[in-house]
């Protein structure tokens, strides 16, 4: 037998050599250059990353500003969309804010809280008799869902860039 292998057949067995160091450089080099394996993109990922950490909404709050919102605002309250039962639950109420209710002048922002409920019943007739506007009111008035801390809610938002009065005074008190 010969034991020879002819020309060609060499040839084919050191091109496919060839070709197999060759694919395996290229397989190599591909595999260094993979996203996580590349310094650079691990930084935007890790800044990526505190961004998001960073801007996150505090859900606690967004869920507060959410009631607030909708203790506010009935409408918006019972709205299919936008409201507690709307498909984007508690983040309905500052898409509402964004999209419709800043053009508005509606406020988004927390109700106010008082330790003394007795004493904010006295400054809330106060404020309603010195202002019948706000009495009225179906966002702040003696009928609205704030109750007694409409009146409070007005005065912060808005009742001190009008000049209006907080507090009790002679003439509130009808004497």
């Amino acid at each position: 037998m010969n034991d020879k292998v002819p020309v060609t057949d060499r040839k084919r067995l050191l091109l496919a050599a060839v070709v197999l160091v060759i694919s395996i450089v290229v397989w190599t080099a591909g595999l260094l250059n993979l996203a996580p394996l590349d310094p650079q993109v691990r930084r935007e990922k890790r800044d990526l990353s505190r961004f998001i950490q960073d801007n996150a909404p505090d859900l606690a709050q967004q869920r507060m500003l959410a009631r607030a919102y909708w203790k506010r605002y009935e409408d918006i309250r019972t709205d299919d969309h936008f409201g507690e039962d709307g498909p984007a639950g508690i983040f309905g109420a500052r898409n509402h804010y964004r999209q419709h209710g800043k053009r508005e002048g509606r406020i988004y922002g927390p109700t106010p809280e008082v330790a003394d409920l007795a004493a904010e019943k006295l400054l809330a007739e106060a404020y309603w008799n010195r202002y019948p506007d706000i009495a009225a009111s179906v966002v702040w008035g003696k009928s609205s869902n704030l109750g007694v801390l409409g009146p409070r809610d007005h005065y912060r938002y808005v009742g001190t860039y009008e000049g209006r009065i907080w507090g009790v005074t002679e003439s509130s008190n009808g004497k």
